[in-house]
């Protein structure tokens, strides 16, 4: 009633246009209300952990991650349908779609968290290798989507790359410390005695001649080539190849395997006056040689397999079955095609009872 000109101020012309104004208005309030409810569906459905194992482990980019960034392409699709080419919506003005992406994305994180704390879940790698591939994944995808979504999730941008920061850290010192336990053992050993007695009496506390011994055994070329390729291989083996953490993390892992063994080296030179054969650069040289390598044979392997199978839990981003083929600026236009039978369509059509994006 208030769009409606009874005194007739603008003419005769002016009842048919506030009936259309307001019937827009009225539209869109209904398509708001049932995106909204179609979120919430998402939500509880991103809630239920879907796919990942109850231990965690090579869980692999989860499903409602991989499929986060497909339906943030479907947003904009249709947002821009009917538009010029060069147009670009700006959604951090749209209040209900930034308000729910953020939401969403959200959903998302405490899903991961729940999932890494979880009393079945393995904590000695497992939890840190999900956190890894998961944060990992959200911020590639999203920069690859420029500056209007790194700007919109800004906040869930920042929680994902402190938390692949966090978990990668654990997770190689963790690997560090498993295959090269010896070494670890007897320079945290070196390292407190020094801090309490001073260089000069260390070899009273462990004798020259244990401390050699120990990395004659311990530390070899030909030792320090063959953990260190298992190291890359049980890594090969923790991070699943669609997330495309691998390099990134062995990359991370000989920097920290250098500086390991360059703080090793300096130990063992001033409480010692020995020298570490190979060397913190030597360490260096073998783990690019041994990425080199595992790389090679994972490719040959791909070659020979005709027909590969995806690995469990390793989702890789998946794109919408259905496409918006009508003109429709709002998100919820459009929505993608679920797995059941009816998929829910704009306006009035019946919400399912579960739903994926």
């Amino acid at each position: 009633d208030a769009y409606i000109d009874r005194e007739k101020k603008g003419g005769d012309h002016s009842l048919s246009l506030a009936y259309v104004r307001a019937t827009i208005l009225d539209l869109r309030k209904k398509v708001d209300k049932q995106w909204v409810a179609w979120v919430e569906d998402q939500i509880t459905w991103i809630r239920s952990n879907p796919g990942v194992p109850p231990n965690g482990k090579r869980a692999g980019v989860f499903a409602s991650f991989s499929r986060f960034p497909s339906y943030l392409d479907h947003i904009i699709q249709c947002c821009k349908e009917g538009r010029e080419d060069d147009y670009f919506p700006n959604l951090s003005n749209i209040k209900v779609v930034s308000y729910y992406l953020q939401k969403l994305a959200g959903a998302l994180f405490a899903s991961l968290h729940e999932c890494a704390e979880r009393e079945t879940t393995d904590q000695q790698y497992g939890a840190n290798v999900m956190r890894m591939e998961n944060s990992y994944f959200f911020t590639q995808s999203i920069k690859q989507r420029g500056n209007e979504f790194t700007t919109l999730l800004q906040k869930q941008m920042t929680a994902a790359s402190a938390i692949c920061k966090q978990s990668t850290d654990a997770y190689l010192g963790w690997m560090i410390k498993r295959e090269f336990k010896a070494l670890h053992a007897l320079f945290s050993n070196v390292s407190r005695i020094r801090r309490d007695v001073g260089d000069s009496d260390v070899p009273i506390h462990v004798p020259r001649n244990t401390f050699v011994k120990t990395l004659t055994k311990e530390s070899s070329k030909e030792v320090m080539k063959e953990k260190i390729q298992i190291i890359y291989s049980r890594m090969e083996k923790h991070l699943s190849e669609g997330g495309g953490l691998l390099p990134v993390a062995w990359k991370a892992l000989v920097k920290v395997l250098y500086e390991w063994f360059g703080r090793w080296e300096k130990l063992s030179i001033q409480c010692y006056k020995h020298v570490l054969d190979p060397s913190a650069n030597d360490i260096v040289r073998i783990a690019k040689a041994a990425s080199g390598s595992g790389s090679s044979a994972q490719q040959q392997q791909q070659q020979q397999q005709q027909h590969p199978q995806a690995s469990p839990g390793n989702h890789p981003q998946q794109q919408y079955p259905g496409r918006p083929t009508e003109s429709n600026n709002h998100p919820s236009a459009h929505r993608p095609q679920q797995r059941t039978p009816h998929a829910p369509s704009a306006v009035g059509a019946k919400k399912q009872s579960e739903a994926e994006f």
